[in-house]
């Protein structure tokens, strides 16, 4: 006698079919121009962005001296590098400068003396147009410590880097102090 075979449930196909395809959405009409008002903001150019407050602008420059002067210069390149977008056209040689001297520290961490030579070298002819301080910051220094390093990589060495550090003008005691 035969019996019969029992026979579970069918196994799932190997493959399962492809979900079906949404639709793809209609475009929406053209939006009406904008009222004239709003066409009444220059037009920043590529890379640019709007002015920052004064506070934001102070928060950031002292940041990103903070950072420089922890040796983290990436990090530094980074909080200049949104004043130096932000920076009306007086300004923008003096955070480009500085962001360049950070660059070539770095390089030179990496020990990489071509791009540290290069990027200090560009960096130092920015700043020189505004030492000896600018923005409450003593540049002449950093200037001076940036030739030192400079000198030795066009002489074909590659400095030990003792760092240096970025400073601010002295306060005005009476006027800190005794208000």
């Amino acid at each position: 006698m035969r019996h019969a075979a029992i026979i579970g449930p069918m196994a799932e196909p190997k493959t399962k079919p492809a979900p079906a395809r949404a639709k793809r959405p209609r475009q929406a009409a053209p939006a009406a121009a904008p009222p004239p008002a709003v066409l009444a903001e220059p037009e920043l150019a590529r890379g640019r962005t709007p002015p920052l407050d004064p506070k934001e602008q102070h928060e950031l420059l002292h940041r990103g001296v903070a950072l420089f002067n922890g040796l983290r210069y990436w990090h530094a390149h980074e909080a200049w590098e949104t004043l130096w977008r932000a920076a009306d056209e007086k300004d923008r040689d003096f955070y480009q400068g500085l962001i360049m001297v950070a660059a070539g520290l770095l390089h030179l961490q990496r020990r990489n003396a071509r791009g540290a030579r290069n990027k200090l070298s560009e960096g130092l002819d920015k700043l020189k147009k505004y030492e000896p301080t600018y923005r409450d910051l003593v540049l002449n220094e950093l200037v001076g410590r940036g030739e030192v390093i400079l000198a030795d990589l066009n002489e074909g060495r590659l400095p030990y880097l003792i760092p240096p550090v970025l400073r601010f003008v002295e306060m005005d005691r009476e006027r800190d102090f005794n208000s």
